[in-house]
């Protein structure tokens, strides 16, 4: 009986580590508390009828984006240490991994809806549709024209897209420059009206997760933190909680101004839950796994063709697990799908092409420590 107990507490609980690491797990766990709030959001922010707490906690949720970022600045930071990365490499890496799961899910969804849900090209864009769409599925379509197209979530292609293609750049000038690097973002951000289009809200978030990786202070952070004992908790929770409100109450740090600050508690305050609670950080990792599949087409579950059936069930929380519930599944079913068709060894074998080395650039890994060029 103590074994088996034991055994269960070695399974939920894990020693509360000196030296952490912010690992892959890590990562995935954070990625899947964005996905609650990215479904929660999307579920409730138009929708003040399910009272104050849930539809403030949905206008909240939209920190879920810069979580998303931060933590793929972080991440593409991370696959260049101890590399001779190529710039071509990683641009063919990066978005080989988002331009084909995209298209596969735009083909499964886009179909249905023109053969079973009534919703054509013509119903989702003004004019020139297949023109229009075709746009779209570069992922720039942000650029070219206002509409949201044939789903509205796709609108982050726009955001993600471009800041792998400068991501070079912004982790040259975050290596070299540091905190002024950030606080240039933060300078571009604050002002009313847009500098950048599209990505103007989401370069610090971008930079600060370079640079996060670069000093490697999530795990520094956590460390302090440790010496607080369980009171770091609460005052993260605190933190959390007054970021929360200033976003609410100062107009210069309004909506999702602040949202760098308040996604960064957020990671924070993830990675010592999980750092402590071993079953916590694989129910959340595995939703991480979900994320990218489930944000390409989890709109089409709750708003364009079975938006009746999701709110059907009237409770918040039940609306809430029912889309949850529905996505995994359909995500699932997707990867099952997509090893039927090979999907996977095909991405892989293009992924594995070698880039002639007399075109290639690369991170210069032998500079100084303060700076990392790019070497033709």
């Amino acid at each position: 009986m103590f074994a088996v107990l034991y055994r269960l507490y070695k399974y939920c609980w894990k020693d509360d580590m000196k030296d952490k690491i912010f690992t892959m797990s890590s990562t995935n766990s954070c990625k899947g508390i964005a996905l609650i709030l990215l479904l929660w959001h999307h579920l409730f922010y138009l929708h003040p009828e399910f009272g104050p707490i849930t539809y403030t906690i949905a206008l909240l949720s939209k920190v879920c984006i810069a979580i998303f970022v931060i933590l793929s600045g972080y991440g593409y930071s991370e696959s260049i240490k101890s590399k001779n990365a190529g710039l071509f490499s990683f641009y063919k890496k990066r978005l080989v991994a988002l331009y084909p799961n995209y298209w596969f899910i735009a083909l499964i969804f886009v179909s249905i809806g023109i053969l079973f849900m009534g919703r054509s090209l013509q119903d989702a864009f003004t004019s020139h549709a297949y023109a229009k769409f075709i746009i779209q599925m570069t992922g720039l379509h942000r650029f070219f024209y206002r509409e949201y197209g044939y789903n509205a979530t796709w609108w982050y292609m726009s955001v993600i897209i471009p800041l792998i293609i400068l991501f070079p750049f912004i982790y040259y000038l975050t290596k070299k420059y540091g905190i002024v690097m950030l606080i240039f973002c933060l300078c571009i951000l604050l002002p009313k009206g847009s500098i950048l289009p599209v990505i103007n809200t989401w370069l610090l978030p971008f930079a600060l997760g370079i640079y996060l990786s670069q000093k490697n202070h999530i795990v520094n952070i956590s460390n302090r933190l440790n010496t607080y004992g369980n009171w770091r908790f609460i005052m993260l929770i605190a933190s959390i909680v007054l970021v929360a409100k200033l976003r609410g109450i100062i107009p210069l740090l309004g909506d999702t101004k602040i949202d760098w600050l308040f996604g960064g508690l957020i990671i924070l305050f993830i990675f010592e839950l999980t750092s402590i609670f071993r079953l916590l950080e694989k129910v959340l990792g595995f939703l991480g796994k979900q994320l990218f599949n489930i944000f390409l087409f989890h709109t089409f579950i709750y708003y364009y063709y079975w938006s009746e059936f999701i709110y059907s069930f009237q409770n918040p929380l039940l609306i809430f697990f029912a889309l949850l519930s529905l996505s995994t599944v359909i995500s699932l079913i997707i990867e099952q799908l997509k090893r039927r068709v090979y999907f996977n060894e095909l991405i892989g074998k293009v992924s594995k092409l070698q880039v002639p080395p007399n075109i290639e650039i690369t991170f210069q890994q032998d500079a100084p420590a303060d700076a990392r060029t790019l070497r033709r």
